[in-house]
């Protein structure tokens, strides 16, 4: 494999919707964040690219700042951007064996054009959902979820929520009449959408890596019609709930949502937000990922629309001795040393 000249980013992009990649393998995608990056490519004989992933260079995510004091980079992704790695041009040949023999190919090729860094952190598309190649070079996976509404199920998909998640519905509408909400405005300016945005990050204590650059990125993803805003405000006009929803050819993806927190207990009016959302990827025939959620609260929200749950896989290796037992030391204090052997039994009952 070898990096792409710059001047062929624009047939990267082109190859990304011809194959098995998102909006977030594009090149624009990348420097909409103002982020340098190079593409690993494979070329055919005739200068065609058979293969490729952008690779961004970066600290690891969600890892203690600390560990920037020792330099620790490696390839990671940018904000608000669920999937990377490689992504490669179908099997021209038929069988199982051929095929899977193929992505394990493409995969290794992919791999083995990396240089040598501290980590490598790789959320994968499902359409790249083979991770022994990933095992057999040392990576460590990881299984997630996300729930997908099909294009196809236009007219159904609501037959499939559960009866809580119905009900919730119901009640949103009338919470929006009693309290004189807005319709849910589409295309609202990117600082309407910060107000619920940065309220919800303070009570929910997280952050969006690089926020301060959400505006430069929403101008690159309005430019190519690939996102639209949703919001609702009160009676003064003030934000109370909204969020994000980017696209490709294939699916639409809820990127970034929020709420103001006065509401968040008792009021369900962020439904009427994501009715919407589901509507319109539906319209433009195109499936609808939640993209999913660790959060057992945000993910009990996700699965009461009723859209079909599907695993996502993510691949990580650390050469680095720090690094590596900087992040099973950040984990065991953030996860193994939770209060109590097993959480309550209130997140997996029924939605319905």
């Amino acid at each position: 494999m070898q990096i792409l000249d710059k001047s062929r980013y624009d047939e990267w992009d082109r190859f990304v919707y011809n194959v098995n990649g998102t909006i977030f393998h594009t090149s624009w995608w990348y420097k909409s964040w103002n982020i340098d990056l190079d593409i690993h490519v494979s070329l055919d004989d005739n200068g065609e690219i058979q293969s490729g992933m952008p690779v961004y260079i970066s600290r690891f995510p969600g890892m203690p700042g600390v560990l920037d004091l020792f330099g620790i980079r490696g390839i990671t992704k940018p904000p608000l951007t669920p999937i990377n790695g490689p992504i490669f041009k179908t099997c021209i040949k038929s069988g199982r064996p051929s095929t899977y023999s193929h992505v394990k190919k493409e995969i290794i090729q992919s791999l083995q054009s990396l240089p040598r860094l501290d980590f490598y952190d790789f959320h994968l598309w499902r359409f790249c959902g083979d991770l022994m190649p990933f095992m057999w070079n040392g990576f460590e996976t990881q299984v997630l979820y996300t729930y997908l509404i099909k294009a196809d199920s236009a007219d159904t998909w609501r037959s499939s929520m559960s009866k809580k998640a119905r009900r919730f519905l119901k009640e949103a509408r009338r919470e929006a009449g009693r309290e004189g909400y807005s319709e849910v405005i589409t295309d609202a300016s990117i600082s309407d959408m910060d107000l619920p945005f940065s309220e919800t990050m303070k009570v929910k204590k997280f952050e969006v890596a690089q926020y301060s650059r959400l505006p430069g990125w929403w101008d690159a993803v309005r430019s190519r019609n690939a996102g639209k805003s949703y919001l609702i405000k009160d009676r003064e006009g003030k934000p109370v709930c909204g969020s994000i929803m980017v696209w490709d050819n294939r699916t639409a993806y809820s990127l970034i949502g929020g709420m103001a927190p006065a509401l968040r207990k008792d009021s369900h009016i962020n439904m009427l937000v994501f009715e919407r959302m589901i509507n319109d990827a539906l319209d433009m025939g195109l499936d609808f990922d939640f993209e999913g959620s660790s959060l057992m609260g945000v993910e009990r929200f996700y699965r009461g629309w009723g859209g079909e749950m599907k695993p996502c896989f993510r691949a990580i290796k650390i050469p680095s001795g720090i690094a590596y037992f900087g992040l099973k030391a950040h984990r065991f204090l953030t996860l193994h040393r939770k209060k109590g052997w097993i959480e309550t039994g209130e997140q997996a009952e029924t939605v319905g």
